[in-house]
């Protein structure tokens, strides 16, 4: 019986590392960043039918995670077509893109 608590209570510790880990990493909510190539080719399709590329370069690098979510979340109450996955990867693009970046401004 012994045996069966403390190897509860190890899997216990375990598990709870995992989650804090997960919970703190900064990733775990929007994933990692997609490739440039997807950053770019989601910004050409997605974006720019209805801005122009400067517009959205010049909001690189002022942006928030929380605050890509809300622009994206009213870009679709104006229309804008984003699966979740879409939406998951336009966030993570644009957040982790640094002021001027060539994936989005050139």
């Amino acid at each position: 019986m012994k045996t069966v608590v403390k190897s509860a209570k190890y899997i216990f510790m375990a598990l709870t590392i995992f989650v804090l880990a997960a919970g703190c990493s900064g990733t775990a909510e929007i994933g990692e960043p997609p490739s440039e190539a997807v950053c770019s080719s989601i910004v050409n399709v997605k974006c720019v039918k209805c801005h122009y590329r400067t517009r959205i370069c010049d909001a690189l690098g002022t942006k928030s995670v929380s605050q890509w979510k809300r622009s994206i979340k009213f870009m679709q109450k104006q229309g804008a077509q984003l699966t979740e996955e879409e939406q998951s990867q336009v966030i993570a693009c644009l957040s982790s893109l640094p002021t001027g970046s060539a994936v989005v401004c050139e």
